[in-house]
């Protein structure tokens, strides 16, 4: 065999391993997107124990024993959903936990498990959950100006529908066929989500030219 035709071989085996490589990392990440409603629940365990321990110190009760077994319940509950958080989300789905976070304040849960449970560092996420916050509440002004008001009914803004297009293209192309007011909150929501942090709904975080209504990757 000569060696070009060698050098060929070898580079047909690597194009062909690298491709198989990307397979397994798209699997292995779908699969730990797959664990979210786990770590929602870790999430939401995790609030809770942190409101008891709030409402528990604004009673003003002395109960050193009941403050003390609160204490370790939001310490325990921190640090499960933080390690979770690690395993699961890690760098490359900081956006999609984000989108989930930002759907569950869409229809009706609290701000807080926006504001501390973005990740396992909330302080430094806060800027962000607050704008992901601001976001979602012109999403669900604009379906509110078309009549849909049960909050639990709406889809998440980056939710594929049948035809492929984000959730909130489908709501800004629906009041740009409104009235004056409708399509004022369609300029809104237009620049609200133009950016792919706010949106969270870019195909890659490298993707440049991001464009509402994208086939989701």
């Amino acid at each position: 065999m000569s060696r070009k035709n060698r050098t060929d071989e070898v580079n047909e085996l690597r194009a062909k391993m690298e491709k198989l490589q990307e397979e397994k990392a798209m699997r292995e990440k779908e699969s730990r997107k797959a664990k979210f409603p786990e770590l929602m629940q870790l999430a939401i365990a995790a609030m809770r124990a942190a409101r008891e321990l709030t409402w528990h110190n604004k009673k003003g009760q002395r109960d050193e024993t009941v403050k003390t077994e609160l204490v370790n319940k939001v310490v325990e509950t921190t640090k499960a959903f933080t390690k979770a958080y690690r395993e699961i989300v890690r760098n490359d789905l900081k956006r999609w936990w984000g989108a989930e976070l930002q759907k569950q304040y869409i229809q009706g849960a609290p701000e807080a498990l926006l504001v501390y449970y973005l990740s396992d560092n909330p302080d430094a996420t806060k800027p962000l959950a607050y704008t992901l916050k601001k976001a979602a509440e012109d999403y669900v002004r604009g379906w509110e100006m078309l009549g849909k008001k049960n909050r639990k009914e709406l889809p998440g803004p980056i939710e594929v529908k049948g035809n492929g297009a984000l959730a909130v293209q489908i709501l800004i192309e629906r009041l740009q066929n409104g009235d004056e007011l409708q399509k004022l909150q369609a300029q809104i929501l237009e620049k609200v989500f133009e950016d792919p942090i706010s949106a969270l709904g870019q195909k890659d975080p490298e993707v440049k030219g991001f464009r509402l209504g994208e086939t989701l990757g």
